[in-house]
């Protein structure tokens, strides 16, 4: 399956359309079984700052791990890029994508505990939960999101 398929089978119509809005200005990382795309990472830098602006596993693959490893690809891209935060958002009903980041031990902050610019950078507007990681010493997620 192609990433452009992926793409549309992993998320809804209207994160879709996004991601492959955006799919020629981003770093995408795949996650495969065999030769087969089963998920991808849609990658933003900002300055110093990680943006994981799109995680998608197509559905039949879900719950093998996939998300995890994708997280740690896009954590390793970040760090090889001197990057000291990891950034990405969701909904508060999404348990499995807040499951996902905090086992990886990003930090939880509500949508009106974080500067508008924040939400901007993140293309956030329907999100209400933005999940930092600290990368490196350096700046804390406290300070960048209030920022």
């Amino acid at each position: 399956m192609k990433l452009k398929e992926v793409i549309k089978k992993s998320l809804s119509p209207f994160d879709s359309y996004y991601a492959l809005l955006n799919l020629s200005s981003s770093k995408i990382l795949v996650e495969k079984e065999g030769k087969e795309i089963v998920g991808f990472v849609e990658l933003k830098i900002y300055e110093d700052v990680g943006i994981i602006f799109y995680l998608g596993v197509l559905p039949c693959h879900r719950g093998k791990g996939h998300g995890k490893a994708l997280v740690k690809k896009a954590e390793d891209y970040f760090i090889k890029k001197g990057l000291s935060l990891s950034l990405a958002s969701t909904r508060d009903w999404n348990k499995v994508a807040v499951s996902l980041f905090t086992s990886l031990n990003y930090k939880v902050f509500k949508d009106d505990e974080v500067s508008f610019s924040v939400i901007e950078l993140l293309n956030a507007y329907d999100d209400n939960l933005v999940l930092c990681k600290e990368l490196k010493k350096g700046i804390s997620c406290e300070s960048f999101l209030s920022s």
